[in-house]
């Protein structure tokens, strides 16, 4: 019996090498990286240290044998703590909007990623545009399981509250270990069930696109198939977790070289932009310094991005390469794509 995620590997990697080195172009890389990046990717205890340090003793009266209980600064700590009680809820507001557009730019740049790799061609706007309506649906899928995600991890965590609520005693001991770990045993299960369904998700984004169904559809056809044909998926899943550690090695290997290239240079450039400036603004180097420290952060990060890529590419291509052998039905158009002959691919770019 043939072991699909094994084939895949060397399926995947031919079709990696081809997309980026065949023939090599860095605006494709930067386009590439970049979506690879944007698919990567608050509360209170209610109170605040003002009203504390004002109740504590010091803050009014300074003791009970001061000469008058009148604190001047009672009216500025409490319009201090007014103003930053007033902007907790913005901010934690502004910070979920954030965390949702990013959710949805994340879920529409999944498809972009699946066309741009098979296709071997990245239209970035093009490509988003089209698929802004299936990432949507992929963005109510995601947000629904974290939320039942949140739900169950809650009440699981939710006993463990009121244990440590207890008197304190031998008993409550034993209950907060028994109930530390209880709360790790159930991250760790609910990690596998994520990643299980994250998989499951990953395999149904090709066949939505590619069989021009919707998502929801698409996860229940995967499930459908693996009912018929779980070993390869069990095997899948433990393939790419060896897979996974050993590119994982790599990408690590190289973001070494990366630092080591670049921090090193910067950091000999930066020695001599403030030996260099002292001499000229002695005390106000940092005028010079921090600009061009931003500018080595960005391209710093842009560096690393890049360099990270193709590993990233790699994995997508060897799931995509996987769900062509699993789920024939797809029809993913590798053929009409990066599978392309060399002379057609150049045709086809042009």
């Amino acid at each position: 019996m043939d072991w699909y995620v094994i084939d895949a590997i060397g399926v995947s990697y031919e079709r990696t090498k081809k997309c980026l080195f065949k023939p090599f172009d860095l605006w494709k890389w930067v386009k590439l990286a970049m979506v690879l990046a944007l698919v990567g990717g608050g509360g209170g205890h209610g109170g605040n240290l003002f009203n504390s340090f004002s109740n504590s003793g010091m803050g009014s009266g300074y003791g009970h044998d001061h000469i008058s209980d009148y604190d001047p600064l009672g009216p500025i700590d409490g319009a201090i703590a007014s103003m930053l009680s007033a902007a907790v809820l913005p901010f934690i507001m502004l910070l979920l909007l954030l965390i949702i557009v990013l959710m949805y730019i994340s879920s529409v740049m999944e498809f972009v990623l699946v066309e741009s790799l098979v296709s071997n061609n990245i239209r970035f706007w093009e490509y988003t545009r089209r698929f802004l309506g299936r990432g949507f649906q992929l963005f109510l899928i995601r947000t629904a399981s974290l939320l039942l995600f949140l739900l169950v991890l809650a009440l699981a965590v939710l006993p463990f509250i009121f244990v440590y609520d207890m008197p304190s005693g031998d008993h409550l001991w034993l209950s907060l270990i028994g109930g530390v770990m209880m709360v790790v045993f159930l991250l760790i299960v609910f990690v596998i069930i994520a990643s299980v369904l994250g998989s499951f998700i990953s395999m149904s984004i090709p066949v939505a696109m590619y069989c021009n169904i919707g998502v929801l559809s698409a996860i229940l056809e995967v499930l459908r198939k693996f009912r018929l044909d779980w070993q390869q998926i069990v095997v899948y899943w433990v393939g790419r977790a060896v897979l996974g550690a050993i590119v994982g090695i790599g990408a690590l290997a190289i973001t070494i070289l990366v630092v080591l290239i670049t921090l090193i240079p910067f950091l000999i450039l930066d020695i001599i932009v403030y030996s260099l400036s002292s001499l000229f603004l002695s005390g106000f180097e940092w005028m010079v310094l921090l600009p061009l420290v931003l500018v080595e952060m960005i391209f710093f990060i842009i560096a690393m991005t890049l360099a990270s890529m193709p590993f990233g590419a790699f994995l997508k291509y060897h799931m995509l390469s996987f769900v062509e052998k699993w789920y024939p039905e797809a029809s993913i158009p590798f053929g009409q794509g990066i599978d392309i002959k060399a002379e057609e691919t150049t045709g086809f770019l042009a």
